[in-house]
């Protein structure tokens, strides 16, 4: 059934908080390219926008994190009762159960378990740094190259597992 709880919530974790995500990701990253040191005196406070979008986007990767962690992957993980033939309600059993396919729990299922959290730390860093010293950080070509750089290898990690979940849901969808 396309509208369960379970397929509500596999939504809402992927496409909502992790496709949110991903295009405040793509937003940041545009924001930092653009904003190139002005002279201190005529200097608005340019770098406030920038601290909030890196707040949001490490706010919505934290709740992508939870919401993957506590509501979507344990029904993913649930072990159909004993003599169960048809797993289709099962999908980590599922997978298992295919040759062809148990490279999706392996690798695919693995990957997604530990490398989000590392998404969200990076976020939550960039963020904190420029909350903390503001247009000062932006101003700092090291440190807006460095925030540049944490944020494009977060944008390729939520890329990557936004597909390795797309792939999985797509083998063995939560029902």
């Amino acid at each position: 059934m396309l509208f369960s709880d379970r397929s509500i919530w596999t939504m809402v974790h992927g496409i909502v908080l992790g496709g949110a995500a991903l295009l405040a990701l793509s937003a940041a990253l545009f924001a930092i390219y653009l904003l190139r040191p002005v002279p201190a005196p005529t200097a608005d406070d340019r770098s406030r926008p920038v601290t909030f979008l890196t707040g949001f986007i490490s706010l919505m990767l934290w709740l992508t994190v939870f919401v993957g962690t506590y509501v979507v992957f344990p029904p993913y993980r649930a072990t159909p009762p004993e003599g169960t033939v048809d797993l289709a309600a099962y999908p980590r059993a599922f997978i298992l159960s295919e040759p062809e396919t148990v490279w999706l729990h392996a690798f695919a299922m693995e990957t997604k378990e530990h490398l989000p959290f590392a998404a969200a730390m990076l976020a939550t860093a960039v963020g904190f740094v420029l909350w903390r010293y503001g247009r000062r950080a932006l101003d700092d070509a090291h440190i807006r190259r460095y925030a540049s750089l944490l944020l494009m290898v977060c944008f390729a990690i939520v890329a990557y597992i936004s597909l390795l979940g797309v792939l999985v849901n797509k083998v063995a969808p939560l029902e």
